[in-house]
């Protein structure tokens, strides 16, 4: 990368104020500057210069957008906020440096992806340069979070990238306090029933589809597991499933039912399989998206007539509650999640029914002895 910033100010030209473009001689950059519309050449200042317009701003934000520019005049950002996307060489570096400790740590792909959204979006609404980034800009974005009713789980981990970014990447002092988290919210996750789970699956016709919702139900599996899974994870013959470097970086057995084996069975017969049990369309070297599989579940939901705020997630919350409910040991569900702590599975207690089912309405009890 150059080390050097592309500079943008305001200036008038007689009684016309224009956008002038300073710009490095890098060869790639002049091509860019010249596809902007009516740009013209200022030999005295030796500056490029584009009317002032949407239209110009606009032009300006997709040639240059991953190239280091500097908005150095703060009216631009007032009158033109979307200049707030392009970055400067400071952010460009730091965005980089996040990257790279990211994958040196280890994290996954996903948490990646997430702290560098999380990222970019902080930077969206910060109105001077990340390198003078104070604790009070860090609280002002938090609280414009919660005002605009982002869930406390989306928050905490907009907290968690921009901590790890500030503090461990760029190792900057003084951010102690400015990590306030919310309030931890107590729901109870969406359940269907078996009656409802078997409707569900009934109502999807494709093979393929059908085997995908049948095994995260039967054994409890995240999305992104079951997009994830390749025929050597099928052990039939022990009757296990095989998931391999989930969340947390961790391996772990889960079950592998009888009545999904011979599913699986049937679709592996009728389906050419290369790597990925459920690849995506013809590449066949890389597994169905999960976005594919969330829309296809959504239309099974409407199709079978549920109304529950169902997502496909929801199906491995309701492996765990009916496993509980026909008794199965708590220890044995957290194993078979592939939860880190049992106080994550004891969520399962508040949402199964097997005790209060026991339990006795007082109006049923008036309702007998009228």
């Amino acid at each position: 990368m150059i080390k050097v910033n592309t500079q943008v100010v305001t200036v008038r030209k007689g009684l016309e104020e224009w956008i002038a473009i300073a710009v490095p001689y890098v060869e790639e950059w002049i091509a860019k500057v010249r596809k902007i519309p009516d740009r013209q050449w200022d030999a005295v200042t030796k500056h490029w210069l584009v009317p002032s317009g949407k239209a110009s701003v606009a032009s300006i934000c997709f040639h240059f957008d991953g190239i280091p520019i500097n908005i150095a005049d703060g009216r631009l950002i007032d009158e033109y906020p979307e200049l707030m996307h392009l970055r400067g060489l400071y952010e460009l570096d730091s965005l980089h440096r996040l990257k790279v400790m990211l994958k040196q740590k280890g994290y996954s792909s996903s948490t990646q992806k997430a702290y560098i959204r999380h990222a970019n979006r902080f930077l969206n609404e910060l109105k001077v340069s990340f390198e003078h980034v104070t604790t009070s800009h860090i609280q002002d974005y938090l609280v414009k979070l919660v005002d605009q009713n982002r869930s406390h789980v989306y928050i905490n981990q907009a907290i968690s990238a921009l901590r790890f970014w500030i503090c461990e990447v760029e190792k900057q002092t003084g951010f102690r306090n400015s990590w306030i988290r919310p309030k931890l919210q107590k729901k109870l996750p969406v359940v269907l029933s078996q009656e409802e789970v078997l409707l569900l699956i009934k109502s999807v016709s494709n093979i393929k589809h059908r085997t995908i919702l049948t095994l995260v139900y039967s054994a409890g599996l995240r999305i992104g597991e079951a997009v994830k899974l390749k025929r050597q994870d099928i052990d039939a013959d022990r009757r296990v499933i095989h998931i391999r470097q989930s969340k947390g970086s961790k391996d772990r057995y889960t079950v592998l039912s009888d009545a999904a084996y011979q599913l699986l069975q049937i679709y592996m017969n009728t389906e050419y399989i290369e790597s990925y049990l459920f690849p995506s369309g013809k590449e066949l070297h890389k597994p169905i998206h999960v976005r594919s599989v969330q829309q296809m579940f959504e239309r099974a939901r409407r199709n079978a007539g549920i109304q529950k705020p169902a997502t496909v997630h929801t199906l491995r919350h309701s492996f765990a509650t009916h496993l509980l409910e026909q008794g199965t040991d708590l220890r044995y569900i957290q194993e078979l999640l592939g939860h880190s702590s049992p106080k994550t599975t004891e969520i399962y207690t508040h949402v199964s029914v097997r005790d209060i089912r026991r339990i006795k309405s007082p109006l049923d009890q008036i309702m007998h002895s009228v």
